[in-house]
């Protein structure tokens, strides 16, 4: 999505207001799937010396699977942003998006602010428990892996009991 801002540039230090609609594409989040609903841009617009900036909210509600019991989980997300855009940024480099002529794309802003502020697990409830565990992994879980037939294999605890021992010394 483009926003024209030839109004700011002709009227530098003057505020627009302006809202927009994005479709983010699903993305891949450490091996899982999340989809969003059309996220809405709403704000001002402005430009000084060539930079223009974007203020104002993003809202939109990404779903996927809860970390505890698999179901479908849905976070609605309100995202404050300002941010800059400029002729000469290089957005591998600067913290600026890029932008040509009297025109801005909002499409890497939208996705960049998503990612941003992504949820670090999705819960369908937020007193999810999950699904049933079983019961001799429930007794077993904090056996040490060093231990004779324990239930998980954690080939660096040894180095933190070392750790710990030295600074007990």
């Amino acid at each position: 999505m483009e926003l024209d801002v030839s109004k700011a540039l002709l009227n530098p230090g003057n505020s627009f207001p302006f809202t927009a609609e994005v479709s983010v594409p699903p993305q891949d989040v450490v091996g899982e799937m999340v989809s969003f609903d059309p996220a809405k841009l709403s704000g001002t617009y402005s430009a000084l010396d060539g930079t223009v900036r974007l203020e104002g909210e993003l809202t939109t509600i990404a779903h996927a699977s809860c970390a505890n019991c698999l179901a479908p989980a849905s976070v609605p997300l309100a995202i404050s942003f300002a941010e800059n855009f400029r002729k000469d940024a290089l957005e591998l480099e600067d913290e600026d998006f890029h932008y040509e002529g009297n025109k801005v794309t909002v499409d890497p802003l939208a996705l960049t602010l998503i990612m941003l502020n992504l949820p670090m697990r999705f819960l369908c409830q937020e007193d999810c428990q999950g699904g049933a565990l079983p019961e001799a992994y429930t007794q077993d879980i904090f056996k040490s892996s060093c231990e004779e037939e324990s239930p998980t294999q954690r080939p660096f605890e040894a180095l933190q009991r070392l750790l710990t021992k030295d600074e007990e010394v």
